[in-house]
């Protein structure tokens, strides 16, 4: 037996006790000569004794875990006994809790009963400390809320608000007098400190939103708020206004750091604040998630500000993947409009991604102006003048020729006034002179009127926003989101229902990856979170700091298809 580098000697006598064989395997049932040895499990079991004694706590609860997976055998209940200590060591007390119950229960005369008590008061002991001092996720909210803005924030803001609702177990619903005929509905509400015996969260003041009353008329019904389930920790909302300025983004974020002592921050809205709000957050070691900037300078060589909307060089970068990933292309050209930065920013991520891909790029063509889209057969046939990656250079005619044959695909990022007619233009143009070839989009393709000729030439194009509205979940949110301000989200602006389901997802995103710990979240948690699939976005960062997750459709038969 190697003796163990640190620990109390009741650890070494464990191990010794547990180590000795099948004399003095723990468990009544286990002492008789019905129980058998199981090869497998010793082996596993002496593998997890060897870990915990080296202090390499998390290998030595996988191989006590799967000694108690085996059918019952001589080690089980050593094995159930050891896995609790080691889920101890990792400071998993729920988890070593849950264990320790196990051993108790199926095994009531186990040898090791007042051990796997006493272990499991400590287990039970520090987790009620840790609830004590850890039981709160403080979230600052930072919108502007000048009258050019209000409404959008509003919309952002509710969205947030149910997100945190659902996830704090709250309730609010119709009760009806008797006799009156109406459909009865329920959502949950941000009313944690107004409840009766929750001792979770506090009244904030005047440092958060109001929480609203606990029971409200409309009509003839009475809205009752209530607690539905009991979370295992809440979520509180700290919100601070901000103006058109930078300079009252970053005060906004100081005040929420320095005051709140906030865990996390959504906001602002819009990159020329989001930037000095991400430099204020980056400073103060705090994760902030701009929820709609698209400049990446907001992000850009920071370690804890993030882009839940996807930097325009990222949206042709992600089309670049997918496109030599998703749809096994292997020479895609350019099309772009030169003078259209949001157009000319996405081919030049594209150009980038597929050099990062080792998509080849034979030939980039940029127009000079919107007019050009419908030019697209004069401008290949008349001009030589075209770029590659690395020179731009006069060819001739039969050399261009020669690059559009061996054109797989070719790729338009359309963006600014009259899209629509923009893209029509070049599908026109390009059934004339390339029919066949396959186009690739960008969000401004997403339900076009003219299906038909989409679908002639594939369309497939990544987008940021997609609710399906037949999705129960999108049903619930809809529900939730009229009972809660009067409206749904159909009847906003486009801007502002779109904002309603971003508030809603990003929130979500982070209450599934961040919770309470004493410390400041971790950055990289978010850089390695699963893909979050939302109501109206997808949320991925793929250990970047801005969102790499976008929805890619296609048109076929007429019909939007969602590849992902």
């Amino acid at each position: 037996m190697v003796t163990p580098r640190s620990g109390p000697a009741w650890v070494l006598g464990l191990l010794l006790l547990l180590s000795a064989g099948p004399s003095a395997t723990p468990g009544h049932a286990q002492e008789t000569a019905t129980i058998p040895e199981v090869e497998n499990a010793e082996l596993l079991f002496e593998e997890g004794i060897t870990a915990f004694e080296r202090g390499e706590y998390a290998t030595a609860h996988e191989r006590f875990r799967l000694v108690s997976e085996y059918e019952l055998n001589r080690k089980t209940t050593a094995a159930l006994l050891m896995d609790g200590k080691a889920l101890v060591q990792l400071r998993r007390y729920r988890d070593a809790r849950t264990r320790l119950e196990a051993l108790l229960s199926r095994y009531p005369e186990t040898t090791y009963r007042e051990e796997a008590e006493a272990l499991l008061e400590r287990a039970q002991r520090r987790l009620q400390e840790e609830r004590r001092a850890q039981d709160t996720l403080r979230i600052g909210v930072t919108l502007p809320m000048e009258a050019a803005a209000v409404s959008l924030s509003q919309a952002l803001f509710n969205g947030v608000r149910l997100a945190v609702d659902e996830h704090n177990g709250l309730r609010r619903r119709y009760i009806r007098p008797p006799g009156l005929r109406t459909e009865a509905d329920t959502f949950e509400v941000y009313d944690t400190a107004r409840l009766a015996g929750d001792s979770l969260a506090a009244a904030d003041g005047e440092t958060t939103v109001a929480a609203p009353t606990d029971t409200v008329r409309v009509d003839s019904l009475r809205i009752v708020a209530e607690q539905a389930a009991r979370p295992d920790w809440v979520a509180k909302m700290h919100f601070r206004r901000t103006g058109p300025r930078p300079k009252t983004a970053r005060a906004a974020v100081d005040s929420l750091v320095r005051l709140d002592d906030v865990d996390v921050i959504l906001g602002p809205i819009r990159s020329r604040v989001a930037r000095p709000a991400g430099e204020r957050a980056e400073a103060a070691r705090v994760p902030l998630m701009a929820p709609m900037a698209t400049d990446e300078s907001v992000s850009e060589g920071k370690n804890y500000v993030f882009q839940a909307n996807p930097t325009i060089p990222d949206r042709g970068r992600i089309m670049a993947r997918t496109a030599a990933n998703g749809l096994l292309l292997d020479r895609v050209g350019v099309i772009y409009e030169q003078g259209n930065r949001l157009s000319a920013r996405m081919a030049e991520g594209f150009r980038e991604g597929a050099r990062q891909q080792d998509l080849t790029v034979p030939l980039s063509i940029p127009l000079q102006g919107s007019r050009d889209w419908s030019r697209l057969p004069t401008l290949l046939e008349d001009s030589t003048l075209i770029e590659t990656d690395s020179l731009r250079a006069r060819r001739d005619s039969a050399t261009t020729d020669s690059l559009l044959a061996e054109t797989e695909a070719l790729y338009l990022p359309v963006s600014g006034r009259g899209t629509a007619g923009k893209i029509q233009g070049a599908l026109t143009g390009l059934r004339q002179i390339l029919p066949g070839t396959r186009v690739l989009g960008n969000a401004e393709w997403h339900d076009l009127p003219f299906k038909e000729a989409a679908s002639a030439v594939t369309a497939t194009y990544t987008n940021g926003f997609y609710v399906q509205t037949d999705r129960p979940a999108v049903q619930r949110f809809v529900r939730r989101y009229r009972l809660l301000t009067g409206n749904t989200p159909d009847e906003l602006s486009t801007d502002g229902r779109r904002l309603a389901y971003v508030g809603y997802d990003v929130a979500r995103f982070l209450l599934s990856t961040l919770s309470p710990s004493g410390t400041a979240p971790p950055p990289r948690a978010l850089r390695t979170a699963p893909t979050y699939d939302g109501l109206g976005m997808r949320i991925g960062f793929q250990r970047e700091n801005g969102n790499q997750a976008l929805f890619i459709h296609r048109y076929r038969d007429q019909r939007i298809e969602r590849l992902r």
